[in-house]
């Protein structure tokens, strides 16, 4: 039993990583496409170019890693079943679910490898994708952004710090700017806060320390154009992608500390953790519709005359199961996830209620299948 265990894994990776990474690669090749307006402008060595569409790899493979697995699982299994080697396990005194066992723990392998995969390796491509394109674009960075913290580099040559930053409120508190002179420091301005008004910056309650003199001056508004309107810099600020769940988690508890509640963000830490479980749940699915309730189904499609010709056709129909499960799975996930954002269901939850119920129903087809 276990020759053939380690067979079906065997067969079962391998599919799994031509379909992953295959399709990771297609999509990262589409999506270079689609900037090349942008960069080719700036004739980018091909070297960049390159760089970016391997940098895109991880993310893909990181979205598309349960519906790879379904329809790897999907294809081994069926075309076990259509060789009849399901028929000749069984007549052999063998039982499925001992055959099946190890699938478990690689799916909570795969699980595991999924999280880290979006813990660790899409956050820091993130970043190198950033930096690439700016790259090629020759853009200056001027704004370092973490946990909510924000730092920017004024068109005068100050230096600004936002104690905290809400990108989606263009909220700004605890402001120090650091105003440069010939001989250093010249100025230090702190505000609790800040607002963009009639194309300039307006600091709230404002002091104003001179190095020179060492007098502070207070007060309710100061009027500050040294630094670049929130357009500029908003498109490299917040990218969640580029955070991990720590992270995320630091920079939820300022806002709360802060006395504010950023739904999406909430919303973005569920789904972070609730996203790679699927894929256990998939793998799990895949071998429940091939070998288990509606394997007879499967062997009377395969018995047709159009499916003995080649082994091939066995592949489509597993594709085209695998696909239309894959896409309702996504419209779901998407649809509470948006829920979520919206604040309509707890954003905590919202991320839950697919995988859930794919697992739900994952499980009870395991648990069934006929021995």
């Amino acid at each position: 039993m276990n020759l053939i265990q380690r067979m079906y894994i065997l067969d079962f990776l391998k599919t799994l990583m031509v379909l992953a990474f295959g399709i990771a690669v297609i999509f990262s090749i589409i999506g270079l496409v689609d900037k090349l307006d942008e960069f080719l402008p700036f004739n980018p060595p091909m070297k960049l170019l390159v760089s970016y569409a391997l940098n895109t790899v991880p993310k893909y493979m990181l979205y598309l890693m349960p519906m790879a697995i379904l329809l790897s699982s999907l294809f081994v299994f069926s075309q076990a079943i259509r060789r009849r080697e399901i028929v000749v396990i069984k007549a052999a005194g063998g039982k499925l679910k001992s055959l099946l066992r190890p699938f478990v723990a690689l799916g909570i392998l795969l699980m595991f490898i999924s999280f880290l995969l979006g813990e660790v390796i899409v956050p820091d491509t993130a970043k190198r994708l950033r930096a690439i394109s700016n790259q090629i674009t020759k853009k200056e960075r001027k704004v370092t952004f973490r946990e909510g913290t924000l730092y920017i580099r004024g068109k005068d040559g100050s230096i600004a710090r936002i104690g905290l930053y809400l990108p989606d409120r263009d909220a700004y508190q605890a402001i120090t700017i650091f105003r440069m002179g010939d001989k250093g420091l010249q100025t230090r301005i702190d505000a609790d806060s800040a607002v963009w008004e009639q194309e300039t910056w307006k600091l709230k309650n404002a002091r104003t320390l001179s190095m020179e003199t060492g007098k502070v001056t207070v007060v309710s508004e100061l009027e500050y154009p040294g630094i670049e309107s929130p357009k500029a810099f908003q498109s490299d600020v917040w990218k969640v992608e580029e955070m991990s769940v720590m992270e995320l988690l630091r920079f939820k508890n300022r806002l709360q500390e802060a006395g504010f509640r950023n739904t999406k963000l909430s919303t973005d830490i569920s789904s972070r953790i609730a996203y790679p479980i699927i894929n256990l749940f998939m793998l799990l699915l895949g071998i429940s519709l091939s070998v288990g309730g509606d394997q007879r189904t499967l062997q009377k499609v395969y018995a047709l005359r159009i499916f003995q010709n080649t082994e091939t056709h066995a592949g489509v129909v597993s594709a085209g199961i695998g696909l239309m499960i894959s896409l309702a799975y996504w419209l779901g996930y998407s649809f509470f996830l948006s829920l979520g954002y919206a604040g309509s269901i707890q954003p905590v939850i919202a991320p839950w209620i697919v995988p859930i119920a794919f697992s739900g129903i994952s499980a009870y087809l395991f648990y069934h299948i006929p021995e």
